[in-house]
């Protein structure tokens, strides 16, 4: 039998076991480790067990990692050395996933934690889709910390980056911006400088940056205040009003419509729709829907029904920036 650790977000576990389901019907869930880390165990080994989310990243998980080797935490960095010295070409991604039992807070005070921090100052690479992966989980598993190791290519991950977590650069005022990088670098969207973008519910501002950082001429659709730079900013149109009320003023067309707002996905749905007349016919939508539990699932059914009135859903990914939510990726519906 071999072992994976599945990890998406804890609002998620259900599809995202799901989702493995639909191509590997056997697989079983062993332990939860951490919210939104599963140990799973599979009769198929790793490289076929990756394989239907090589082409196209999946909606629900983030990251998988194989497990060959588990030891206890005070045997774990002599084993890490060793597997180092069997792949030396291999970054080393370590991570501690927190306590289920306690939380975040225990982490600070534990041996993972002083484990981990000698890990990460001997690692300064960083890794690419062509990258071979040392991956390593530290994880309380029935009252005992332990190291779960493995070694894979970046591209057999779901992502290069250790738990799916993507290191940017750019500094955003809150998390709203990381999940517009983050929505654009997974749906592999390039934003043309010169382009007029509309954002709905724009509010304080976090995407109307993106996408100036992009070089496009915003119009800020919000009925709050925005942030006093993007107010300052020449190439931004800020509409004081809600969504709803702009739609009869909407000055169009636009190559990009973004919408982040907090409405009922449903509804949220309905007034892309009617916005969807000021899309250009080669522009592109990105949108948030804001999803309740315990029927997410039946709600984004219902959405993409709406939306499918008026667009193709190229894709749908639940980022690892999205709380409970999921990103769509939308083009014009040409009839």
């Amino acid at each position: 039998m071999n072992h994976s650790i599945l990890t998406c977000s804890p609002y998620f576990v259900e599809l995202a076991v799901n989702e493995i389901r639909r191509h590997h019907p056997s697989v079983v869930v062993l332990a939860t480790l951490s919210p939104g880390c599963l140990l799973v165990q599979t009769s198929t080994p790793f490289d076929q067990f990756i394989r239907p989310f090589r082409d196209r990243l999946p909606i629900y998980l983030h990251h998988l990692a194989p497990v060959q080797q588990t030891v206890a935490l005070h045997q774990a960095e002599q084993t890490i050395e060793k597997w180092l010295c069997r792949h030396s070409t291999a970054i080393l991604q370590a991570r501690i996933l927190p306590d289920m039992v306690n939380g975040a807070d225990a982490i600070s005070m534990s041996p993972a934690n002083v484990l981990l921090q000698r890990l990460q100052q001997s690692n300064g690479k960083t890794a690419t889709s062509a990258s071979k992966i040392l991956s390593v989980a530290l994880a309380r598993q029935n009252t005992k910390w332990k190291a779960f190791i493995g070694v894979s290519w970046a591209n057999q991950n779901i992502s290069p980056y250790a738990g799916g977590v993507r290191p940017y650069s750019v500094q955003m005022p809150n998390r709203a911006g990381y999940k517009l990088l983050e929505a654009l670098t997974d749906f592999g969207i390039r934003l043309r400088a010169g382009d007029r973008a509309l954002d709905l519910g724009a509010a304080p501002g976090a995407w109307t940056m993106v996408l100036r950082q992009h070089g496009l001429k915003v119009t800020a659709v919000a009925p709050t205040e925005m942030y006093p730079d993007l107010l300052n900013d020449p190439l931004v149109v800020y509409r004081g009003m809600t969504a709803e009320e702009y739609l009869p003023h909407a000055e169009g067309p636009f190559e990009v419509i973004v919408n982040d707002m907090r409405m009922d996905a449903q509804d949220s749905s309905r007034l892309m729709v009617s916005y969807a007349r000021h899309l250009q016919a080669d522009g592109i939508g990105i949108m948030t829907l804001k999803l309740r539990q315990p029927n997410m699932r039946r709600l984004m059914d219902h959405s993409f029904r709406i939306l499918r009135r008026a667009y193709k859903i190229m894709q749908v990914r639940q980022l690892v920036s999205n709380r409970q939510e999921v990103c769509l990726f939308l083009r014009p519906k040409i009839e």
